[in-house]
């Protein structure tokens, strides 16, 4: 599902691509905006391609966008052969995520959500995939830019931080990171551990976290990571910025090596 610039359903493939690319414009920042979005097709409601290119886009806002939600009378929009989304990375923060969604033989309807909003919501697909990946190289950096933060309030020095990732199923990932630190000549371990569920909306849940300590500096730090971490249990982080639709996911599946990377199919095997 895609919200559309205003009020108005587009007339033509090109007020289509200036619609999408406008409303994308209002939560991310787009590197060259004029290029986000093809639309190719001499009119609607036969569409030869639609493509949005979100690599190197960044959200925003403080925290990630709802997404957005029809309300009311639906009307058939659009049927388009290939659709496909992609963002080689979408930045939020200082993470980064990569994100490919291809489809075949798609359906969407035109709705409006409560405010009286434009939205092109998919209604159906005949077949397509989902791949949402980030690396754990970027991940132990991330977590070790925020334990140094953390860490400089106790004047301790990180040394070493080393993340483990497993899949404790199908659609979950259990994190066990270890950080050495050291303040002035003691050293000492905190162990932080937490747990990540991605349901069928591709939405990714916090749960389980903790933080304990070894030594007097690790319990000193850990006391003050377990206050800072606890506040996130059960954050919700999208890991796309749109919904799906009518369009169910299947075969979701979380894999761990170098990256940890979610997959999933979908589709009715019809399309209209």
């Amino acid at each position: 599902m895609f919200p559309l610039s205003g009020k108005n359903f587009p007339s033509d493939p090109q007020v289509l691509a200036d619609s999408i690319r406008e409303a994308l414009a209002a939560v991310l920042s787009l590197p060259d905006g004029g290029k986000a979005v093809k639309v190719e097709g001499a009119e609607l409601p036969q569409l030869k391609r639609i493509k949005v290119d979100l690599s190197g886009a960044e959200i925003s806002a403080t925290e990630p966008p709802p997404k957005p939600k029809p309300s009311g009378k639906r009307t058939p929009g659009l049927h388009v052969t290939s659709l496909e989304v992609v963002g080689h990375p979408i930045k939020y923060e200082k993470n980064k995520l990569d994100l490919t969604l291809k489809a075949r033989d798609v359906s969407c309807d035109f709705a409006r959500d409560k405010k009286g909003n434009a939205l092109l919501v998919l209604s159906d697909a005949r077949e397509g995939s989902v791949e949402a990946k980030m690396s754990k190289a970027d991940i132990e950096a991330l977590l070790k830019r925020v334990a140094e933060e953390l860490a400089k309030e106790q004047k301790v020095t990180v040394q070493d931080l080393k993340l483990t990732l497993t899949s404790s199923g199908p659609r979950s990932v259990a994190a066990d990171v270890r950080i050495t630190a050291r303040k002035m000549l003691v050293s000492g371990t905190i162990v932080l551990k937490g747990r990540l569920d991605v349901d069928d909306e591709l939405n990714a849940t916090l749960s389980d976290l903790s933080a304990s300590g070894d030594g007097m500096v690790g319990s000193m730090v850990a006391g003050l990571v377990h206050k800072k971490v606890k506040p996130h249990e059960g954050r919700v982080i999208p890991l796309m910025a749109f919904s799906l639709g009518d369009v169910a996911l299947r075969d979701l599946k979380i894999t761990v090596k170098k990256d940890v990377q979610v997959n999933a199919a979908f589709g009715s095997g019809n399309g209209r």
